[in-house]
């Protein structure tokens, strides 16, 4: 307030000294007070290019400096790699050795992602193979409630097979390339119900679920989307009661790596656990990401939602782009030894947790090697190895970290 009387002030003095001495009062003050709302505006709008350039100076500060820097200067080689056989000393390792994509995206209630969808470059149809799960209950005949995080912006989802479940009667599949702007509100018939966003509504509907009056239960892709919906939910459990429910739900199924990156004290103590499971008889894995499990900082993350670029990528929602950006420059130096080791790699997310599954996934198959965001999440395939499970799972706390 006392800045933009100050402004105002100034605004009526400049005017003042343009106006010639025979000059009607009226008009005078008619004019002082067209110079000062000009003055005002002009002030208010300087002021938001210096916090956007603040915004934007702090964004670019904390990203790769190839993303920013002018030229063609080349990000160093990913923390993690240098141990991989023949990876030592060479810039673009991806460039002599295969490297790691996502075979299958599994997500379960996620919201939108980008707009225009994400597609897979390493599918000729750009689909992702997998299976994009949402809840919905139909009120009456024009009147659906939906689960509230796959409505919850106006993003499109990545480009892949869709499944509507209903708790009785045909649920709606949709095959590649899905419906990737359902469910929206556009209408005024759909409406946001976070009842329908738990396990307990997600696992039997995908168990029973009816497609065009015929049970689909058994068949793909609904089998294993029914499986790894307890890899999605037991990311936001603990270690020990992970490894006691898959042992017991899922025993051919082991917990090979769960990593978590802290940051925060107080309300803003949040953690984001990453997991990696592999099945004993194929050797794949499936690549767990954790949706929302902090309101008190996380729910930023989502609202955060203007367009951004990521790995190449235009339109991405920028408050999961982040997320998943911080997320691999801490964990991945820790994961991709172990992603290595898989046969192939499904990437499986609840939520918040299917959005960065989709980014993730988008940018890992799009080989863009000499992207900084690329060569950040990436990992090279090596030879199928059978890992052992973990007992304790690793953290990396940022500075400031609350311990807990």
């Amino acid at each position: 307030t006392e800045w933009r009387g100050e402004r105002q002030s100034t605004g009526a003095g400049a005017d003042a000294s343009l106006l010639s001495s025979d000059e009607d009062p009226q008009r005078s003050e008619e004019r002082s007070s067209m110079w000062g709302a000009y003055l005002r505006w002009l002030s208010g709008a300087l002021l938001l290019a210096v916090l956007v350039g603040v915004d934007t100076a702090v964004r670019l500060r904390d990203r790769p400096a190839a993303v920013h820097a002018s030229g063609t200067q080349a990000a160093p080689v990913p923390e993690g790699l240098e141990s991989l056989e023949g990876l030592q000393g060479d810039p673009m390792p991806s460039l002599n050795l295969a490297p790691g994509i996502v075979a299958a995206v599994y997500t379960y209630g996620a919201p939108g992602t980008a707009d225009p969808p994400l597609v897979n470059f390493a599918a000729k149809d750009g689909c992702f193979s997998g299976l994009r799960s949402y809840n919905e209950d139909v009120l009456t005949g024009v009147t659906h409630q939906v689960d509230a995080a796959a409505i919850s912006n106006a993003y499109k989802h990545a480009k892949m097979s869709s499944v509507v479940l209903h708790a009785s009667g045909d649920s709606i599949y949709t095959p590649c390339p899905g419906n990737d702007n359902a469910p929206n509100d556009a209408d005024g018939t759909v409406f946001a119900e976070w009842r329908l966003h738990w396990e307990n509504d997600y696992q039997p509907r995908l168990r029973k679920v009816q497609v065009a009056g015929k049970d689909e239960s058994d068949q793909e892709p609904f089998v294993t989307a029914s499986k790894f919906v307890l890899f999605a939910y037991k990311s936001y459990d603990s270690t020990k009661h992970t490894i006691e429910q898959v042992g017991m739900r899922l025993p051919g199924w082991t917990l090979v790596a769960r990593e978590t990156r802290i940051e925060g004290t107080g309300t803003l103590y949040d953690e984001d656990p990453v997991m990696l499971l592999q099945e004993a008889d194929t050797l794949n894995c499936a690549l767990v990401f954790t949706g929302t499990n902090n309101l008190g900082n996380e729910i930023a993350t989502s609202t955060t939602s203007f367009m951004a670029g990521y790995c190449g990528f235009e339109g991405v929602h920028d408050g999961y782009r982040n997320e998943l950006w911080h997320i691999t420059k801490e964990l991945w130096p820790r994961l991709r030894p172990k992603l290595s080791k898989c046969n192939q790699v499904a990437c499986v997310g609840h939520s918040l947790g299917g959005s960065l599954c989709d980014i993730f996934a988008a940018c890992a198959n799009s080989k863009r090697m000499e992207d900084p965001d690329y060569q950040q999440q990436m990992w090279v395939r090596g030879k199928p190895e059978l890992m052992p499970r973990i007992e304790k799972g690793g953290m990396v706390y940022l500075p400031g970290a609350e311990v807990r």
